[in-house]
Parts: structure tokens; C-alpha cells; sequence
């Protein structure tokens, strides 16, 4: 998701892959794919930097693979990061017998 400001200042979070069209009259208009159109104060192109930085962090991740620095630590929630199918990611240099 990606945070916008409405005219009226308030923040709305909107998925980057409902978006067909942005089009920048005086206001910036942002058409959804389900043809709800919505106005929001940044540019089309502060729109459409913030689509593709929410793209990249998508391909890091799948390329990458594992925990992320700003992912909250294992201890909060133990079972979204074991999986039975999959072995436990080490941190290099850890003893790899335990």
C-alpha cells in the first residue's frame, strides 16, 4: 500500500495495483481499476515515485528472500517464521550445529 493525503488532509492508503491512470489537471486525479476515481494532493509524480519504490521493495524481497531489517523480531510472532517445509535462515557466521 502507499500513503496519500486526500484534499482535505486526511491519509489514505491505496493499493498500488488497482491503479489504472493518473492523470494530473490541476488536482491530481487517481482512477481505480474499478473506475472510482479519487482526488489526492501529491503529483503524478510523487505518485509515481512512491508506486515504484513500493514495486522495488516488492522484487528485493523476492529476490532476497528471508527477514527484513524493519520485520518485527521472531520472539512477537514465532510461527510466521518457521515453516515446517522450510529450514531456519542463519545469520552468517552462526554455529551451524545449533
Amino acid at each position: 500500500m502507499i500513503p496519500l493525503t486526500r484534499p482535505d488532509g486526511t491519509s489514505v492508503l491505496i493499493n498500488p495495483d488497482r491503479i489504472e491512470l493518473v492523470e494530473e489537471t490541476p488536482d491530481t486525479v487517481i482512477t481505480l481499476a474499478d473506475g472510482k476515481k479519487m482526488l489526492v494532493r501529491e503529483t503524478a509524480t510523487e505518485v509515481a515515485t512512491r508506486f515504484h519504490y513500493y514495486q522495488r521493495s516488492l522484487h528485493v524481497d523476492a529476490r532476497f528472500g528471508g527477514r527484513r531489517a524493519y520485520d518485527p523480531p521472531p520472539e512477537h510472532d514465532p510461527a510466521q517464521y518457521e515453516h515446517p517445509n522450510r529450514a531456519r535462515l542463519r545469520a552468517y557466521g552462526e554455529n551451524p550445529r545449533g
